[in-house]
């Protein structure tokens, strides 16, 4: 049986943790599903800054909205505290590959975002 150095146990662990900031970044939302009706979304997006600020674009309303976030390390929430008429809303986020999605916890309602390349 092959012995697995400290040194490399230890690397393996902390590259297979993800970063809590991991969601940092422009995000352009794709898709919105709600229950089993998807809409595809063409231009909105969303900018969670570093600091605990974010700002948001609405391609349909053509509206941007701006206002200030929160993240939960051990539960995995993300808090929106919206400046405009949205309001504040709270999201479970997951990664996989290179997609973002935003689960709601007071709804069926999720978001599916890759990183912006626009």
């Amino acid at each position: 049986m092959k012995i697995i150095s400290p040194f490399l146990f230890i690397l393996v662990l902390f590259a297979c943790k993800s970063s809590p900031d991991y969601f940092i970044g422009k995000w352009q939302i794709l898709k919105v599903v709600n229950d089993n009706d998807t809409i595809d979304l063409d231009d909105n997006w969303m900018h969670l800054k570093e600091g605990g600020i974010f700002e948001s674009y609405d391609g349909a309303l053509k509206k941007n909205e701006s206002g200030k976030w929160t993240y939960q390390t051990a539960d995995k929430i993300l808090f929106i505290e919206g400046e405009g008429e949205e309001g504040d809303s709270e999201w479970m986020i997951s990664m996989q590959s290179d997609t973002l999605f935003f689960h709601s916890t007071s709804s069926a309602l999720y978001l599916i975002a890759m990183k912006y390349s626009k």
